[in-house]
């Protein structure tokens, strides 16, 4: 399960390398322009958000036993399974499980690869590339559409263990950059507060910063606890 979710990670972690070329020029360009680079920063998001519910989807106890009833799915216990010649059935068990989900976020990781190459060297939305980067989204959904179907049809041979590194990498990877803007986050709020109680010489200030510390220690405390609860039961 943690590698399904590292591969997530490695996919969202290709999606800030994509939208980086066009995003750091933000600040210079247009109110107008700045609201497409939110559309499309909402829109990648949207896509992600998209791949990670089909992924528990495939996830959900009680689908294979679903789709065994499914008439065109093989070994099928419906009633009108006979109806349906052996040769017009498919495998529908390729359809759940992790590996389903590895396949998923295989099309994911390549589809924001290849618009991470397709971007490089665009350093202003001006450039006549930004384009495929703010546009044409029903193209972009059928060819993460066409590439996660492709997907299906690799072997399982060597498949799984191999997606599983990438998970656990991008997974790592994803972490580490996160934890950097956590911490960056968090001075920066604790900067800003003490600033604030220092030049009002307000304790209201000084009661809110200690209060925020002490809320996040318990929310830790508490996270810490779950973990231990929940995933170390034998």
């Amino acid at each position: 399960m943690g590698a399904v979710l590292g591969l997530v990670s490695a996919a969202n972690l290709a999606c800030c390398c994509t939208g980086t070329a066009c995003s750091l020029c933000c600040s210079l360009c247009p109110s107008s322009l700045k609201s497409n680079s939110t559309a499309t920063r909402f829109m990648y998001a949207l896509m992600l958000l998209l791949g990670a519910i089909v992924g528990a989807i495939m996830l959900a106890p009680g689908l294979q036993d679903f789709l065994q009833k499914v008439p065109f799915c093989a070994n099928s216990t419906s009633t009108a399974g006979h109806l349906i010649p052996n040769s017009d059935t498919i495998d529908c068990s390729s359809a759940v499980g992790y590996l389903a989900v590895y396949r998923i976020c295989f099309a994911l990781c390549c589809f924001f690869a290849l618009w991470a190459v397709l971007m490089v060297g665009v350093r202003s939305s001006k450039d006549s590339r930004s384009a495929l980067q703010n546009g044409f989204w029903g193209i972009k959904f059928m060819i993460v559409t066409g590439i996660a179907i492709g997907a299906f049809f690799i072997p399982e041979t060597g498949f799984g263990p191999a997606w599983m590194w990438v998970g656990l990498i991008g997974g790592f990877a994803f972490i580490m950059v996160q934890l950097v803007y956590i911490v960056d986050f968090a001075h920066q709020w604790a900067e800003a507060w003490v600033s604030n109680y220092e030049e009002e010489e307000s304790r209201g200030w000084f009661a809110a910063l200690c209060c925020a510390t002490g809320l996040q220690y318990l929310l830790s405390l508490t996270g810490i606890a779950l973990l231990y609860v929940y995933f170390t039961q034998a």
